[in-house]
């Protein structure tokens, strides 16, 4: 997180930033949109334990008022007049009130919100998880689409040399018209791929941009190495650990608690809650025929008692139970599907590990191929068409390798995603 804070800082409109991998994810940790909303909702959760904890203490009300009275009662007691109260009177009061006893739906109440705030934390764990693989297999991505572009490129330059080489071979006889057409040809095919590659990774940044929160104005540049990493997984090592780690599963077990505790409230809703109470009087005037300020303190204690709802609690208590089947199905479905994701993603990754093998050792071949085949054309020994199909299976063998080798990264990061890795 400091890392990126710096990273902020030092950025300026004509700025162009270089990110490491670890840099870039560092960045979009603090600054990717879905996380900030998160955060959010994780903060709201805390502070919805503190309003479920507010519930232990004491509510304490002060109140005061003033009434003037224009028309004050007066009866004749032996012909004299009295007064029944004054003209003016005034009253100040505090009051308090706390619940003594109420069979735990308080505390379950407090516990429920506090399992939500395990839930929202966990939840924005899984996020910065996930946001760690996209930025993961993005970057990479971009890496090999910044190889292809430049394969493409360097393959164009090539044939194009090639073709003016054609082109001077057909002017001395040396060549058909057939062979330089199609030298000429094999250029052109290729243009349009160097072009729809060089939009992709144009694309590509844009969406690096949106997944870090980096200003769409601010270029960058990354910097990082295509290597094939020779990891060895093991299924069912993958498989427990996504059991135990899988930040979806420890959610929908507190889901479930969750359920347990509001049915456990729902069954004791019709039972007495039991509340004190104290308050404290100062008014003026005191008594009926004083003109003087006095004060009284009483205490009270009482009960609740909803004797009859109309069905409500009934209703609650069944949709309560309802709710902790509900969880508990949920729990034991997401289990398959994590069985399963994890299960998927190891053969992918198995899958894509072999084809990055196979397409290295195609590249070697191919190389091997096009340096035979260029000194036989060189020395009138093959053809055009010789020629470029040599080149053209080299440049494929290279595409095929890049494709190959990204598609190993992205398998590994779904593995990562799947069990659940913290790192």
């Amino acid at each position: 997180m400091f890392l990126a804070l710096i990273i902020l800082i030092s950025i300026s409109p004509v700025d162009t930033v270089q990110f490491t991998l670890d840099e870039a994810v560092d960045y979009a940790l603090v600054h990717n949109p879905d996380i900030e909303q998160l955060t959010l909702e994780f903060q709201k959760s805390e502070v919805g334990v503190g309003e479920a904890l507010s519930a232990f203490y004491p509510q304490i009300t002060a109140s005061g008022a003033y009434v003037y009275m224009d028309n004050v009662p007066v009866l004749e007691f032996e012909g004299m007049p009295v007064p029944f109260g004054q003209a003016e009177n005034y009253s100040v009061s505090i009051s308090l009130q706390q619940v003594l006893f109420s069979w735990g739906k308080i505390y379950n109440a407090y516990r429920m919100s506090d399992f939500g705030e395990k839930i929202a934390e966990l939840t924005l764990a899984r996020k910065r998880q996930e946001i760690r693989y996209a930025v993961t297999d993005a970057f990479y991505g971009m890496l090999v689409l910044r190889e292809t572009v430049s394969l493409l490129t360097e393959s164009m330059t090539q044939l194009e040399r090639h073709a003016e080489a054609v082109e001077i071979r057909y002017k001395a006889g040396l060549v058909s018209h057939f062979d330089l057409l199609r030298a000429q040809v094999q250029v052109a095919n290729l243009k349009p791929q160097v072009i729809e590659t060089e939009n992709g990774l144009r694309l590509a940044e844009e969406g690096f941009k949106m997944l870090l929160g980096l200003p769409l104005a601010v270029e960058f540049t990354i910097s990082g190495e295509l290597e094939m990493t020779d990891e060895v997984f093991v299924l069912d090592t993958l498989t427990a650990v996504a059991l135990e780690q899988r930040i979806e599963l420890k959610n929908l077990k507190h889901a479930e608690a969750i359920a347990k505790l509001n049915q456990t409230i729902v069954r004791r809703t019709n039972l007495p809650t039991i509340v004190g109470g104290a308050s404290y009087d100062y008014t003026k005037p005191y008594g009926v025929f004083e003109d003087e300020w006095g004060s009284s303190l009483t205490f009270t204690i009482g009960f609740e008692w909803p004797l009859f709802t109309g069905f409500n609690t009934l209703a609650q208590s069944k949709k309560a139970s309802l709710e902790l089947r509900e969880a508990r199905l949920a729990f034991e479905n997401l289990e398959k599907a994590v069985r399963l994701e994890v299960k998927q993603a190891y053969l992918r990754y198995v899958a894509a590990r072999e084809a990055t093998v196979t397409a290295q050792d195609n590249v070697s071949q191919a190389e091997k191929a096009f340096e035979i085949m260029e000194t036989r054309y060189k020395n009138g020994l093959a053809t055009n068409l010789e020629y470029l199909d040599a080149q053209l299976a080299l440049m494929q063998a290279k595409t095929n390798y890049l494709s190959a080798l990204k598609n190993h990264y992205t398998s590994k990061a779904e593995i990562y995603k799947a069990i659940g890795k913290e790192e």
